[in-house]
């Protein structure tokens, strides 16, 4: 089995998932509760690598494709 990244200290998976659920109507059994918040933690996890990655200069717009222009 893969090995995850940690939820960022203090993310409480299990109270997001139900609150997140009851904020939209949406039923959630408790037999789901614990599936629903490993894949939160697992997601928080990811979302928390991304944030600390170095942001990338996209200033400059990629080339533009035209079939039939030449290249300049």
């Amino acid at each position: 089995m893969p090995t995850f990244l940690p939820p960022p200290p203090g993310f409480d998976a299990e109270g997001y998932a139900r609150a997140a659920a009851s904020a939209i109507g949406l039923p959630l059994p408790d037999e789901a509760v614990a599936e629903v918040a490993a894949n939160l933690a697992r997601t928080a996890g990811f979302a928390a690598l991304m944030a600390e990655a170095p942001e990338i200069d996209a200033t400059e717009p990629a080339p533009v494709f035209r079939a039939g222009e030449r290249e300049r």
